[in-house]
């Protein structure tokens, strides 16, 4: 796994970060981690927003048919019963491609996959769990801060937006350093406490006034 361990270790940065967003359309960007609070890091427009992102329909994304029945495969060729019948991209089950049997990775490069396309797999799953199940967008980034976080999945409340690197995180969870169900209970929990944008920006505003 070398492949991994050369690509990931340009970038070991948290996988959440959060936005609020003004009612007058400009937005304060927050990032956040598993163990502390949110920060304010940037703000911007709604309209540099729209111009940075790109979004990614999954009903029109070829791949994604490909990337589930991978997922299925897998199990099937390795006889591993799912531990979540449906759906099959759940993150319980996306961590036994990788914990159980053969292992993901080895199992696609039996099949001549590049290592990319190994890791975009899993993403692309991932990516579809939480569009399907938690309300979240899919996005292609125009300027991305890194080549991993070229796709973004961002949960939109009420102008406050949390945000998730899926091909990042899946190849963190290939070289053993994460899991999918480790984030998916932390992204269940960020939901429930999610910033109030108002807020943010009134905090923002009285200590730029200081």
């Amino acid at each position: 796994m070398n492949f991994f361990k050369k690509l990931f270790s340009s970038n070991k940065e948290e996988q959440i970060n959060e936005t609020a967003t003004t009612s007058n359309g400009e937005n304060a960007q927050t990032g956040t981690n598993t163990e502390s609070t949110a920060e304010v890091n940037a703000i911007y427009t709604e309209d540099y927003f729209a111009k940075r992102y790109t979004e990614n329909n999954l009903d029109e994304n070829s791949m994604l048919d490909g990337s589930l029945k991978m997922i299925e495969s897998y199990f099937l060729d390795n006889n591993i019963e799912p531990k979540i019948k449906n759906p099959i991209n759940h993150p319980n089950n996306l961590d036994q491609t990788v914990s159980e049997g053969l292992g993901f990775h080895l199992y696609c490069n039996a099949l001549q996959f590049e290592d990319n396309a190994t890791i975009m797999v899993l993403a692309m799953a991932m990516s579809d769990f939480y569009v399907r199940h938690l309300d979240f967008k899919l996005y292609n980034d125009n300027e991305p801060e890194s080549p991993l976080r070229s796709m973004t999945l961002k949960y939109n409340k009420n102008g406050a937006v949390l945000s998730l690197y899926p091909y990042e995180y899946s190849l963190k969870v290939l070289e053993n350093s994460a899991t999918f169900t480790e984030l998916f209970d932390k992204i269940k929990n960020a939901l429930n406490t999610m910033p109030n944008p108002d807020e943010i920006l009134k905090n923002y505003t009285e200590n730029l006034d200081e």
